[in-house]
Order: C-alpha cells, then sequence, then structure tokens
C-alpha cells in the first residue's frame, strides 16, 4: 500500500495523531471516588484563591476525571513538522477507549484528504484515512500494538504519553508552577472563567503526577528534550479546566497546543470497525523496518 506521503510523513502523521489520542488512554482516577457522577464537589470560587491556589485545586480536580471530550490543536516543528487539529474523545474507565477526528491534518506543507479518524483500544489503533480507502477498499487501517514500536525507528509507547494532548495530565503539571498569576476573567462558550498565565520546570510537573503516570510520561519528555512549559489556562467556577494553551521548546521539536474541554465525566463508546472494513498497515509503511502486520485482538 503506498500514498503520496513518503513513509517518513507517514511515520510523523501516525506518531503525532497517536500521541494525541493516546495521551490520557493508561491514566487512571487517582482518586476512585470521581466516577463518572459530574463534576467535582463545589470548591472556593476563584475571588477567594490566589492564583496558585487555583492552579492546584485544578490539578486535583483533573486527577479525578475518568472521561472527557474536547477540540485540540496541536503543531510540531522541529524534526517533524506537523499540524492536527480535529476533536478527541477519551475515557480510562471501565475500560481505556479514544474515539478521535482531526478533520485537518498536515505534514511538511501537505494536507491529508479528508484528515484522519481513530478508535484506539489497548491493543489496536483503528484509523480512517480518504485516500488508503481508495486505494484499499476498506475504510479503515488496522495497526496492531506489536507494530507501534517500529514506527519510524523509534520506542512509540514512550511517543504514546505525550502531556502536551491531554489537558488532565497537562492541568495536574501546571500546579507546580511557582510564577503562575491571574490575568482576568471572561467567557467561553457562554460559560464565566478566569484565566491564569505561568511557566514552570518539566521536572517539577512530572513531581506532581501519580507515580505509575509520571514514569511514561517522563520518557516521553526526555526522548524530546523539554525543559519548561509555558502555559495559559482558564478555569470554571469550580476549578475545573475548560481550555489550556501550552508552549514547550524540546532539543529536538517545539509543540504548541491549544486544547479546549467540552465535558467532563461523559459517556465515550465507539463500534469498533469490523475485519471486513479494516486494511492491516505493516511497520515498513510507516516508516519503520517492517513487521508481519498480523492483526492484534480488539
Amino acid at each position: 500500500m503506498s500514498t503520496r506521503f513518503t513513509r517518513a510523513q507517514w511515520g510523523a502523521i501516525a506518531i503525532t495523531a497517536a500521541a494525541l489520542a493516546l495521551a490520557g488512554c493508561s491514566s487512571s482516577s487517582s482518586t476512585p471516588a470521581a466516577k463518572a457522577s459530574g463534576s467535582p464537589k463545589a470548591s472556593p470560587s476563584a475571588a477567594s484563591l490566589t492564583a496558585t491556589q487555583a492552579i492546584t485545586l485544578a490539578g486535583q480536580n483533573a486527577g479525578k476525571v475518568t472521561s472527557f471530550a474536547a477540540t485540540v490543536n496541536v503543531q510540531t516543528t522541529g524534526e517533524a513538522t506537523t499540524t492536527i487539529s480535529g476533536t478527541l474523545q477519551q475515557r480510562t474507565e471501565p475500560s481505556p477507549l479514544v474515539v478521535a477526528n482531526f478533520g485537518s491534518v498536515t505534514s511538511q506543507g501537505q494536507s491529508l484528504p479528508g484528515g484522519i479518524e481513530e478508535i484506539i483500544n489497548s491493543s489496536v489503533i483503528y484509523l480512517k484515512l480518504a485516500q488508503v480507502a481508495k486505494e484499499t477498499g476498506k475504510a479503515w487501517v488496522e495497526i496492531p500494538a506489536s507494530e507501534l514500536s517500529e514506527i519510524s525507528g523509534g520506542n512509540l509507547g514512550q511517543l504514546l504519553q505525550n502531556n502536551n494532548s491531554d489537558p488532565l495530565v497537562q492541568t495536574q503539571m501546571l500546579a507546580s508552577s511557582t510564577n503562575v498569576k491571574k490575568v482576568g476573567t471572561t467567557t467561553l462558550n457562554g460559560v464565566p472563567v478566569t484565566e491564569y498565565a505561568g511557566t514552570y520546570p518539566i521536572s517539577a510537573g512530572l513531581a506532581r503526577l501519580p507515580a505509575s503516570e509520571r514514569t511514561k510520561v517522563s520518557q516521553q519528555l526526555q526522548t524530546l528534550g523539554l525543559t519548561t512549559d509555558h502555559f495559559t489556562i482558564w478555569l470554571a467556577s469550580k476549578q475545573q479546566v475548560r481550555k489550556v494553551v501550552t508552549s514547550a521548546q524540546g532539543s529536538k521539536v517545539h509543540q504548541t497546543s491549544t486544547i479546549q474541554v467540552t465535558s467532563i465525566n461523559g459517556p465515550v463508546s465507539a463500534a469498533i470497525p469490523p475485519a471486513s472494513q479494516t486494511a492491516t498497515v505493516p511497520a515498513s509503511e510507516l516508516g519503520g523496518s517492517g513487521a508481519n502486520g498480523s492483526p492484534a485482538a480488539s
């Protein structure tokens, strides 16, 4: 199978899209009592909190969330230049699941017609691409987890833990900032929010994460060489994140993400594509060295 994209571009697209969608797929609620019953308990109003207190509470609340929906835009420049925009739904319980629709995808200045749709569980990534559908007659591409580490010769297991694409992981890390300041108040989609901005050392942000998550995120950030993150975050009245913009510079890439949360602890579900509608992509088509391409169980 081939497209007008080179194997390197395939690798960049697959890595960026999968990293976006899988960022929180292995996360788990740090507070079991906070299930999909809705928002956390009422907390003090923004007016009565310092900026540091507000960000700290937001991080605590984010650690209790088990699902979210958001619009995302992530721009990466450096070794691979990509831009991906669209919608993302993600849950961690009762089992990891991601449903994404990235309607705008570009790599090295080339646009991917129709963008990418994704359904991801713990063992398989399903991608829906118009160009591939024309060539294979199949609506979906299936990438077994056993082949992911072959993409671009790297460990995709590390790349998939990209904190810049999960607003809940991000919010927990932002609480390490020592220079966060209140910027002002505004509304987002009719919801009153308070805006804060600051920076934090990546190492300090990692210390705010649960141990199981910290190791995974740390490996990926070390791969990119990220050291400092600049952020702006908008919090609703109960210190729930509504929007977060981050900009991080690494030794290999610079990445800017804009994520606006549209729902928290709502249902996330998807119908797994049947085998008759899927084509399996070997790692060699994604910029790697090749693999046997046998599908994994969904």
